[in-house]
This record gives C-alpha cells, structure tokens and sequence, in this order.
C-alpha cells in the first residue's frame, strides 16, 4: 500500500510539471465579448467557455504544437496553432459573425416584399385574397399599403404622388405594358393577374433596383410560382360568372390550363346602377401555363393568356342635356412570358426571359370609330455571382421593341421605340449588421434617341435583433406617356430623384415601420396644344406608417397604414405648380381579418379614410383650387370553408362600401362652367357571392 501511495504521488507531481494552464479572451471584431464560446484542443477532451466577460480558462496536459478551436453560436469556426509548454498561456482571440440570411439586415427602404421564402413578410397571396374591398385584385390589395393612393376613375398604382403612368409592373422580371383590363370612362378596372400566379411579391414605393427601369415612381415585381405540388382541379360559382382550371403534376414539369367567364348583366340588374349601360362588362379567357424542371436548381416557365371583353355605355353631355355620349368597347389582350433560370456552379445563376404582348381596343366615342394597338417584344439576361455567404453582384442586359398605333375614323398615326438597357448591381455586406448596395443603369431609345445614366444606392443597419435603419438614392428615367410620343418626337427622358429614410421592426408576427421621403421631379413633360416641351417639373415630400399584428390576439390579423403626403406639380397643361388631383394629403386603412375557427369561417373588413383631392373648376380663380370632400369606404368580406362531395370549398360573400357613403372623385363642368356633375362609383354599394371548389386537395392554410 504505501508503495501504490508513492506512485500515486509520483504521477500526480509529474502530471502537475506538465501541465500548461491557457487562458484568455474571446471578443467580436469589434471589441466585444463574446459570451458562451468554446475553446478547445483538436483531438482532445481538454477545453472551456468563455463568461459573461468573454473570459476563459482551463489547463492541459497536451504539448508541443496543437491545434486550438474556438467558436460560438451567432459566429464562424476559427482555429489557430499554438504551442504549448510547461506553464501558463494567454490568448486574446477574435470571433468574426457568422453571415446568413437568417440574421443578416436586408434592404427595406421603399421595399415592401412578400413571399413565403420572404424575411420581409407584408403581404401573400391569400393577403391579396382575403382583404375587404380587394376582392383579390393585387393592385386594389396594394392600395392598402401606406404610400398608395386608392384608385377611383382611372387605372393604375398611384404611389407617393406620382401618376398612374409611373408605376410598372414586373411579371418574373419583364415588363408589362397592359396589367389591368379594358379603361371606361371615369372608372377603374381590374388588375388582369390572379394573386395565386405569385409566390413572391415586391413593392418598391421608391428607391428600387438598378435592375428595372422606366418607372418614375414605384416598381411592382411579381415572381411566379414554381411546379404545384400536385394534380389539382379548380371550379369557380360566381354571381359574375364561373371559371375552371387545372393543374397536371408530373414527375418534373406540370401542365396548367385555365379559363373564365364574366357578364356583369345579372349582378347589375339586382342592384340600382348610376351608369346608363347599353351592355354590361362581359369577357372571357383562358390561361396556359408549363414549367419543366431541368436540374436540381434548373426551371424553365412557360405562362400565356388570352381575354376579349365587350362594353357599351351613355354618359352625360352636360352642353346639350338632351343628348348623351356613346361609349363602347372591344379589348383583345394577347400575354406570353417564357423564362428559363439555374446555377452555373456554387456562385454563379442565370435568369433569362422573353415576353410578347398584343392588346387592342376598339369602339365608338359617340360617333366617332377609334383603334388602338400596343405590341411589346422584350428579351432579358441576368447573370449573379455570389461573392461571399451574402454578397453578390448582378449584371445584364434587355432589349425591347414597342409599336403603338392608333386611329379616329380615317386619321391614321403610330409610333416604334427600340430601346436597350444595361445594368449592373452590387450587395456588399461589410458584416451581418451592415449591408450596401450600388447600382448602375444604363438606358438608350432610338425613338427620343438619348441616352440617359441612372446610379442607385442604398445603405442598411441593424440596430438590433429585430430592428434596423435603411437609407437609398436613387435616379429614374422615364419615357413620356404614349399619348405625348405619338405626336411629338421632340421630348426627352422625363426624370426623378428619391431619397428615402427607413426604420423597420420585424418581431414573430409583427411588423412595423416608418419613412420618411421626398421626391424631386425634372424634364416632365407640359402641354400647350399640340406642342410639348420638357419643362415641367415638382417634388413630393411626406411620411408613412405600417403596423401590423399576428401575433397579439389569437387568430387575429390587422394592419394599419397611414400615409402624410405634400406634392405639387407643374406639367401637363398646368399654368403653375398645383397638387395634382391624384393625390390626397392623408390616407388612413385599417384592415381586420378574424379566423373563427368553431365556425371554419374568416371573417374581415376593410376602412379607408384619405382626405378630399382637387379638381378643375372652370369657374375658379385658382387651378386645382377646389376640393371634393373627404372619401370613406367601409368594406366586409366572409369565407366560409367547408367540403362539397367532399372537396374543399370555400364559400365567399363580400359588400363593398356597406354604409353606403356618398362618395365623389371628382366633377365634370360644361363647357361654360354652368353645369356641374360628380364623378362617382357605379352604385352605391356591391355585393359579391361567390363558391370555389378545389378536387385533389383539402388543405387549407391561413
């Protein structure tokens, strides 16, 4: 025993004049210390972790060179060889963050993106879908986002005072120059795209990407959904009509084929109209889409439509209160989109897209025959090398060819631009909390025969887990509209300036945000006659609001969005600077959406409150003087799911305006200003009842 004594003795003492005890510190790049870290030896059990004070200590009976692990959650693996030798060693290492997309800051300014794969989540397909008052209209939908203005009797986005014509439309990068159906006097229409297309949506209110062009305003990029995930039919009741759709899964590529049909008469009839219809808006289309997957990462889309429409109404002539004005209508819209996308290798991808559109309008202005025709051929490649975890580098190129062609009885005049573009664009992220983008397009149209060069920047900070700022510049070309270029080919590019700040928080299931903006507008174009110039110009300043809640009260869901806006502007046939009548300086929406699950029904609701716009007055000593009154519209929806022949049904019920406010957008004067009309809606309220049935899958997701 005392033997066995003695070597215990013995081994400990010479373990103990082998042993090195290493310590020190473990901080970020910038100083800070890192808590819970892990340091140890390769090939070992001999390790520690670093304190609230990124300190650590632990001791070894290794020797000589070893290899030194450290690492922490939130940060990269490093290591470094050290040698170890009977005593003590100090370190001061430094852990650098680890880049990824899930806690890396992104650019938000101007940027509203939605989409599953979307860390930015604002608004999905089944949003669009659900929200009162849309009744699943993208661009309605959008119009309950702060920086929109609703759209009354015309066509189009309206975003941060710009026009309608400022806005485009993006389908999986190509331009579309036809996204709503047929225009009526004094009446907006509908978006032509379903919702369910997309699987991401983004919309920049400003300060958008060097990749897209033409838009003085605002940009609306949608992104097409890849294979469905299987073999599906669609059957679509409505009060306006019905549809049938279906989708073909097979192993790689899918088959899609679709059609509608739409005749407002009987819906009309139940309900007291303020326009005077000859013939109630009646149309038809059908769809074909087709995507192949071509390699694990590899897809080509296929996606082409077709619709016709009719109409025919009288309008007032307030000159002579005993005639009224002939209106009427045959639209023809042809769409083809072909895009194929992979990656070369682990850092490089490849997006390409060819796109084809014919749409035609036709009828009588009283007695008057008119034509017109828009054709757009484009083509466009994108090549992204990633750089880094998240850096990257875009560049490309696009073409496009537009005709438009118009007559009025036997006048006859049309118009062919060629345009080419360029771009290139750069993420650089310094870390995971600061990231910057610089971007660069070139623009070129053989009709105007200028070329113009446009930089774009943004810059994004994360100030915390959830939180972050976002600053962006930005300058955008535009040509004039079509109705300018068809007479004149003496105009320029017309042009804006953006700046943008932005705070975003985005919590579990809650969003909020704030901006600040001021555009400044140059080269627009005014009209005197039948002579135009570049001359015109303006700005638009203000704020916007968002908050958004998921997550507060059980299956409830409501935003709210608030927009501040100052413009005024000086083109067109404006005398002066005056504030356009598309714009209103506060708009408020409140949008509700309550999933009851006892009755499997979703029930919502709309508000929409903005403040009164202008209007020309003949008999005013001010232009744009006068205002209407404020405009409010309260809107419910209610769907019901439940199972017919046992496949999943949803049932839909939705009253638009349900107070029936009197709403006015604008007014018509007689020639000599002694007459006046408003401009309102087609009637007072509207109901729509509607049931859909879905063969081959009964799930349903909120």
């Amino acid at each position: 025993m005392k033997f066995l004594s003695v070597l215990i003795i013995l081994m400990a003492s010479f373990g103990a004049d082998a042993q090195t005890i290493v310590s020190g510190t473990v901080k970020t790049s910038k100083g800070k210390a890192v808590r819970g870290a892990n340091i140890s030896i390769s090939n070992s059990y001999d390790g520690g972790s670093s304190d609230s004070l990124g300190f650590f200590r632990f001791p070894t009976n290794e020797q000589g060179k070893v290899v030194l692990q450290f690492s922490s959650v939130g940060f990269n693996t490093d290591s470094l060889i050290v040698e170890l030798v009977d005593g003590a060693l100090s370190l001061n290492l430094v852990l650098r963050e680890e880049i990824s997309e899930l806690n890396a800051v992104v650019i938000t300014a101007g940027t509203f993106e939605a989409g599953d794969a979307k860390k930015g989540l604002v608004l999905n397909s089944l949003d669009v879908a659900t929200t009162a008052g849309a009744e699943a209209d993208v661009f309605a939908a959008l119009q309950t986002l702060p920086g929109t203005q609703t759209a009354f009797s015309e066509n189009g986005l309206f975003v941060r005072g710009g026009s309608a014509a400022e806005t485009k439309t993006y389908f999986d990068g190509l331009l579309v120059k036809n996204p709503f159906n047929t225009q009526l006097p004094d009446l907006a229409s509908r978006g032509r795209f379903s919702p369910f297309l997309f699987k991401g949506t983004t919309f920049s209110s400003g300060g958008y990407s060097a990749q897209y062009g033409q838009a003085l305003s605002s940009a609306l990029i949608l992104e097409s959904k890849d294979l469905p995930e299987k073999t599906t039919t669609g059957i679509s009741l409505m009060t306006v009509g019905g549809g049938l759709d279906h989708a073909q899964r097979f192993k790689n590529s899918s088959l899609s084929l679709g059609g509608s049909y739409i005749n407002l008469k009987p819906a009309f009839s139940l309900f007291k109209q303020r326009t005077n219809w000859d013939k109630e808006p009646e149309q038809y289309g059908g769809i074909i889409q087709y995507k192949l997957k071509t390699s694990e990462t590899g897809i080509i889309k296929i996606y082409s439509e077709y619709g016709r429409s009719t109409v025919s109404l009288f309008t007032e002539n307030l000159d002579s209160l005993n005639k009224q004005d002939y209106f009427s209508n045959r639209n023809k819209n042809f769409y083809v989109n072909s895009t194929y996308q992979d990656f070369v290798g682990n850092k490089w991808k490849v997006q390409s897209g060819i796109s084809y559109s014919n749409t035609s309008d036709d009828g009588l202005f009283d007695t008057d025959e008119y034509e017109r025709a828009d054709r757009l051929l484009q083509g466009r490649v994108t090549v992204t090398n990633f750089t880094g975890s998240l850096s990257s580098v875009k560049f490309g190129a696009e073409a496009a060819a537009f005709t438009r062609e118009e007559s009025l009885n036997s006048l006859k005049r049309h118009y062919t631009d060629e345009s080419v573009a360029a771009f290139a664009e750069g993420d650089v992220y310094f870390t995971t909390r600061l990231v910057a983008r610089f971007g660069l397009r070139l623009e070129r149209s053989s009709y105007l025969g200028m070329f113009n060069l446009a930089p774009r920047t943004s810059l994004a900070y994360k100030t915390g887990r959830y939180s972050q700022i976002s600053l962006a510049y930005g300058r955008f070309f535009q040509n004039p509209e079509d109705g300018y270029l068809i007479q004149s080919k003496d105009l320029g590019f017309e042009q804006a300036e953006h700046y943008i700040l932005n705070y975003q928080f985005i919590g579990e299931g809650q969003v909020f945000r704030v901006e600040g903006f001021y555009k400044d507008y140059r080269n627009l174009v005014k009209a005197a006659g039948s002579t135009f110039n570049n001359s015109g110009d303006g700005y638009a300043g203000g704020f916007d609001l968002f908050w958004r809640d998921k997550k507060t009260f059980k299956g409830l869901d409501y935003w709210i969005s608030y927009s501040y806006l100052d413009t005024k502007r000086n083109f067109r046939d404006y005398p002066a600077l005056s504030v356009p009548p598309f714009a209103a300086k506060h708009t408020l929406n409140i949008v509700y959406k309550q999933y009851v699950a006892k009755i499997r029904s979703q029930v919502g609701a709309t508000y929409t409150y903005s403040t009164g716009r202008t209007y020309f007055n003949p008999g005013s000593s001010e232009f744009l003087g006068d205002r209407t009154k404020s405009f409010q519209n309260f809107s419910i929806n209610l769907s019901y799911l439940t199972n017919v022949f046992r496949q999943f049904t949803v049932v839909y019920l939705s009253v638009n305006n349900v107070p029936g406010f009197k709403n006015v957008y604008g007014y018509h004067f007689s020639d000599n200003g002694s007459i006046r009309r408003p401009i309102g809606s087609t009637a007072r309220r509207n109901f729509f009842v509607g049931m859909f049935v879905t063969i081959g899958d009964d799930k349903f997701v909120r």
